[in-house]
């Protein structure tokens, strides 16, 4: 018997870590009004997150670009406080500006999105580029993506949070690699969020760099979630039409 999209979605788990450092995982399926506090400011983010890889990414299209809309509308709704993003994703930093013009209080939104450039002197302009698209005056949380010429990046991200032009600076790794550079960087500089690959098939990071997390406590990153357990609340699938 063929799975269905409600199906897949009820059964989906986290694909990316999801653990305030600090706090010690637990197994159990998040409230829609459970947060995490980054230790290094104590700002609260729902533990609920929503991802744009692939999925935001419609071009133009009018008919995609509303039921992305509507995705967004639903996801606020219902709890969900932090969305993620990437000038990697295509179109999706322009999807995610188009849904939140449809909030009533789109400042409510974590904004989390990244720099990924391999030229560090184009990083400036490709933040401001996405902050207008976001449409927004500044970002909750920027994070190096892959790594990709992390040591000036991160200069440049310290630089605007010193200057109060951003809230959180982080890193990302994705399929498990790079994970000593990272662990480097945890231990070498204050960053505020990292995002690796932890999930049930890929459980590398348990044995250092999660213990790292926890150990530093108010020092170092939290890992926003990026998904969890559970069926789909009952007015976002009605609204999505699951």
């Amino acid at each position: 018997m063929p799975l269905s999209r409600r199906d897949i979605l009820c059964g989906v788990s986290a694909v990316t870590a999801g653990l305030t450092l600090g706090c010690p995982a637990e197994a159990k399926t998040a409230s829609r009004d459970e947060v995490r506090q980054i230790p290094s400011t104590q700002t609260p983010v729902p533990v609920i997150g929503l991802g744009s890889w692939i999925t935001f990414n419609v071009g133009n299209d009018p008919g995609l670009l509303e039921q992305c809309a509507d995705v967004i509308a639903a996801f606020a709704d219902e709890g969900g406080g932090m969305i993620d993003c990437s000038p990697m994703y295509g179109s999706s930093p322009d999807t995610i500006g188009y849904g939140l013009e449809r909030l009533q209080d789109p400042s409510a939104i974590f904004s989390a999105e990244k720099v990924w450039t391999s030229a560090p002197g184009e990083g400036p302009d490709q933040i401001a580029r996405s902050a207008e698209k976001w449409g927004v005056q500044q970002f909750d949380l920027l994070q190096v993506h892959n790594l990709r010429a992390w040591e000036p990046h991160l200069d440049h991200l310290f630089a605007m949070k010193d200057a109060g032009r951003l809230g959180h600076v982080g890193v990302t790794t994705s399929h498990g690699r790079r994970h000593e550079t990272l662990e480097r960087i945890m231990r070498d500089h204050p960053i505020d969020v990292v995002q690796l690959t932890y999930n049930a098939l890929d459980r590398e990071a348990e044995a250092r760099l999660l213990p790292l997390a926890r150990d530093r406590g108010d020092r170092e990153p939290s890992l926003p979630a990026r998904g969890a357990s559970g069926p789909v609340p009952g007015r976002a699938a009605a609204r999505l039409g699951l």
